[in-house]
């Protein structure tokens, strides 16, 4: 007998891709939060929805930041994740992934 197996849901199937630009004074008007130096992954804070503009995609709040322009963030302090993010050219691509519910 063959045995039925049954498809998980694997955290990658939640990841999210946007490219976010920056407003007139150069603002993305998403904030960090947590990072290295908090001893957490950086996630995203609080959204100005009146404020943000995307090229792709949305964010939402609480989602862990993955990536930045293609660069691995995990286990990143905040100040270097923003130091990225200010290196970046045009809208900024970020990857996130929404956290699972404890």
């Amino acid at each position: 007998m063959s045995k039925v197996i049954q498809k998980k849901n694997h955290w990658i199937t939640k990841v999210n891709e946007c490219a976010v630009i920056r407003d007139a004074s150069g603002e993305l008007n998403v904030e960090l939060h947590g990072g290295a130096e908090n001893g957490e992954f950086a996630y995203i804070g609080q959204i100005r929805q009146d404020a943000v503009v995307y090229q792709d995609g949305k964010l939402s709040e609480g989602e862990l930041l993955l990536e930045v322009e293609g660069l691995s963030v995990s286990g990143l302090p905040l100040y270097d994740i923003y130091t990225v993010i200010n290196c970046c050219k045009g809208p900024v691509r970020l990857k996130t992934v929404r956290q699972g519910k404890s």
